[in-house]
């Protein structure tokens, strides 16, 4: 078989689909899966990885990188994030001094042939020869260094992992060709990003042709970085592992809320489901401002337990709503008893409902998830999103309105809900397995072209 490395940032909204690809790749190829060693332990506790995956059966091994970041790099932000209008500003400044930390001990453990330093730069070294790099493409420097640019010229294959639709993709570099013209950054830039592009082999997209094929049209039709690039949309991606999330304590305890809910509603769905991911701090009167508007319904909320303090009063440990630090979303989502899904829309967070078709409410706080919220709203038709949600107070009532108004319209949106379950199936047994086949097939052609490999590069 041959060996296939991916490298993840230490993002949730990252390190998950990366992973669920690495379990997908394993069962054609070695596969070795590189994350910040600091997300190790959150791995394990939230069950999506345990040491079978170690095991000298499994094809996976998981390698921790020793990159110095901390485990609750989150914290950074809990006072800034929500009411600035510049927030994307704010957290790409937080996010670069991150990934960077990733570069230097990347590079040793990927192409030395022993870790040499005082303190090793990994859990374990690599010990066999790699084929094909995956990085996600949130760590961008990492080939144009020239140990990357070594490798490359030797043979070895390079892809970006996109976590996101491509729509994502083609936003951020015509934001940035923007900033280029208007002089806001340097001409540099984009040359870096055109060399940053050139020499991978291709694009793998954690979405479907069929919901990016116009935009992969305009990509086509414009100058931009990656515009000729192949591009292989591999979603879903979820594995049957991952998909399990282990049994675990606070998985116990979900199952059995909802398996109660289910049977109070006469088997009929009526919980709201709430999480605005892991990236964002909603302020106090915010939280207070939403749970009002929640309060007569059925719900189960993933908030931090330092925020949930603030709720103390209005909640009164009643079997009807259950708050939770860490809640398994993907179980969650394909239980009967949930109606709504309130998310902030992030991309993994739209995938997980639109593959399980179900109706959701977006409130986007920054970056891409404006983009989704709106394409989920008017392309799809399987939920509202909160418009300019990002730059302003959303009152009890404003939120009440919208949350009636899903209900009052809920079987156009379950609807439609499952019109586009139907299509990431369809997907999933068409044009995304043609491409996955694609990958499979690329590695097993070096294998064979180069079937005398030496260990060393």
């Amino acid at each position: 078989t041959g060996h296939i490395v991916l490298i993840t940032s230490p993002f949730f909204g990252h390190i998950v689909p990366i992973l669920d690809f690495a379990r997908r790749l394993s069962a054609y190829h070695h596969v070795t899966y590189i994350v910040s060693a600091s997300k190790l332990y959150l791995l394990k506790q939230r069950g999506l990885i345990d040491d079978s995956s170690d095991s000298s059966e499994s094809k996976l091994d998981i390698i921790g990188l020793n990159d110095g970041n901390d485990h609750n790099y989150e914290k950074f932000s809990k006072s800034k994030l929500y009411y600035l209008k510049s927030a994307d500003k704010s957290i790409i400044t937080h996010i670069q001094p991150i990934v960077e930390k990733m570069h230097l001990p990347l590079i040793e453990l990927l192409f030395s042939t022993s870790l040499t330093t005082s303190r090793p730069v990994a859990t374990r070294s690599i010990r066999r020869p790699i084929d094909v790099i995956v990085s996600d493409m949130f760590i961008t420097d990492l080939f144009v260094l020239p140990p990357v640019s070594e490798a490359l010229r030797k043979g070895l294959i390079a892809y970006f992992f996109l976590p996101n639709s491509l729509v994502a993709f083609v936003d951020l570099a015509d934001t940035f060709i923007k900033k280029v013209k208007s002089g806001e950054v340097g001409s540099n830039y984009e040359n870096l990003m055109y060399q940053t592009i050139a020499p991978i082999k291709g694009i793998i997209c954690n979405s479907i042709l069929e919901f990016d094929k116009e935009v992969l049209r305009t990509l086509r039709q414009r100058s931009l970085p990656g515009s000729n690039t192949s591009i292989l949309f591999v979603a879903p991606i979820i594995s049957k592992v991952t998909q399990r999330t282990r049994q675990s304590a606070s998985l116990t305890r979900v199952k059995q809320w909802l398996d109660r809910q289910w049977e109070v509603a006469n088997h009929s769905s009526s919980v709201i489901y709430v999480s605005f991911g892991s990236w964002t701090f909603l302020q106090p009167i915010q939280i207070i401002e939403i749970a009002r508007a929640l309060k007569p319904y059925a719900f189960i909320w993933s908030l931090k337990t330092k925020l949930q303090s603030h709720l103390s009063t209005l909640f009164n440990g009643d079997e009807q709503h259950l708050f939770l630090d860490w809640i398994p979303q993907r179980f969650v989502l394909t239980h009967p008893a949930v109606r709504l899904f309130v998310s902030h829309g992030g991309w993994n967070s739209l995938l997980e409902s639109m593959i399980n078709g179900t109706p959701t409410l977006v409130w986007p706080l920054f970056g891409d998830q404006i983009l989704n919220g709106y394409r989920l709203e008017h392309e799809l038709g399987m939920g509202r999103w909160i418009e300019n949600s990002h730059k302003r107070f959303i009152s009890s009532d404003e939120l009440g309105r919208y949350l009636k108004d899903m209900f009052y319209r809920q079987k156009e949106y379950i609807r439609r809900a499952q019109q586009v379950k139907e299509m990431f199936a369809e997907a999933s047994r068409n044009s995304s397995r043609h491409y996955f086949e694609e990958l499979v097939h690329i590695v097993d052609k070096k294998i064979v072209s180069a079937p005398n490999k030496c260990t060393e590069l």
